[in-house]
């Protein structure tokens, strides 16, 4: 029997040579999952809020339930962080919502027309860290306490071989970041309104997020750095607001990350169909695309081939209202088509709370049957 530490290497090997377009003995299987390992190990979703490292022991117990899993996005889950983001307040299961409802952001738009100016003046690090504990009760204050759980709950995770893809880095568009703390409608408008404005609070974010970027890499050296894009694709934008708003600093960003070591993990939610060629612009075997099923997965591989691995797609809905057949079926057909050009096997986006065990199984079965000839 293989020693954890064994494990971790083939993975982190197999991993690599997928996301570089190499072949492979196997698909390598990424369980993006967290609500959903601590379902299957019997937890409640709350409990990821009420007690955090029992909530996280419960995580890895399910995730090592489904057997030889490569890897997973990150290690640990902080429900309690996640709108720090969007800049928002979090709704969170055993607070204002029932121990089993899944984590919900609440975006209101506390940002107003005149934290541009601040932004300008004042850069944003300092708008940042005044907002959070001015406006939305200082969420980051529980930072301490994750940072000090973080490299027992990542120790747990490698001696059971599994790899996290991401590290604490992040790469991306402050176009992300202005549209939710804006909110949708306001935020549109500012951009017909006010587009010098933008341009230039949007300048100032980036030049203290590159900054940010290179640090946090050299710290933590991850695998890939985390780059998650949504609003700025899809039915949100037009294709000349991307190519002024979005697409210059997202492409930079994603250099830099590169430049300094990392791959990177472009989580790409809504429709990318219009945007795909962009991604041609980025550099070759250093990026994972990732769609969460809204996408054409099929002919954004096509137009991929031979520059960039795919990740996913096998969606939600067929997680939870399929049957194990199906989904395997479907399975088979990724890999078939993606395995020889770099494929790593993952749902679209992640794994619903309410996906059926057997329909995942369905989906890794598929993968530990593959082999370098797929």
């Amino acid at each position: 029997m293989k020693t954890g530490q064994e494990l971790y290497n083939e993975h982190f090997e197999r991993l690599k040579k997928a996301i570089s377009m190499e072949k492979t003995d196997r698909v390598p299987i990424n369980l993006n999952a967290d609500a959903f390992c601590v379902k299957a190990a019997g937890g409640k979703l709350s409990d990821l809020v009420t007690d955090m490292e029992y909530g996280n022991d419960l995580l890895l117990q399910g995730m090592k339930s489904f057997g030889d899993i490569d890897c997973t996005l990150g290690y640990g889950c902080f429900p309690q962080t996640k709108g720090a983001f969007f800049l928002s307040n979090i709704k969170l299961p055993g607070r204002e919502l029932s121990d089993n409802m899944l984590w919900q952001i609440d975006e209101v738009g506390f940002m107003t027309e005149n934290d541009y100016d601040t932004i300008i003046n004042k850069g944003w690090n300092n708008f940042y860290m005044d907002f959070f504990k001015n406006r939305l009760g200082d969420p980051l204050s529980i930072m301490g306490r994750i940072m000090e759980l973080t490299p027992k709950i990542a120790k747990k995770y490698k001696d059971a071989g599994i790899v996290a893809i991401i590290g604490n880095a992040m790469a991306g568009a402050p176009y992300e970041t202005l549209i939710a703390g804006r909110s949708i409608r306001k935020f549109v408008r500012d951009l017909r309104k006010i587009p010098d404005k933008l341009k230039a609070v949007m300048d100032v974010m980036a030049e203290e997020g590159y900054e940010s970027l290179r640090n946090a890499i050299h710290a933590d050296r991850p695998l890939a750095v985390f780059s998650g894009g949504a609003r700025m694709a899809g039915d949100f934008i037009s294709e000349k607001t991307f190519e002024e708003f979005v697409w210059p600093y997202y492409k930079k960003s994603i250099e830099i990350a590169v430049e300094e070591g990392a791959y990177v993990y472009l989580h790409s939610d809504l429709c990318w169909d219009r945007f795909i060629n962009y991604l041609l612009e980025l550099p070759k075997g250093k990026c994972i695309f990732h769609p969460d099923s809204t996408t054409d997965i099929f002919k954004a591989g096509e137009m991929l081939k031979g520059h960039m691995c795919i990740m996913g797609d096998v969606s939600p809905s067929l997680l939870t209202l399929a049957t194990p057949d199906e989904v395997y079926d479907y399975s088979k057909k990724l890999i078939d088509k993606f395995a020889p050009q770099g494929f790593i096997m993952a749902a679209g986006c992640c794994i619903p709370p309410n996906a059926k065990i057997e329909n995942v199984k369905a989906m890794i079965a598929a993968a530990l049957e593959s082999s370098s000839d797929s």
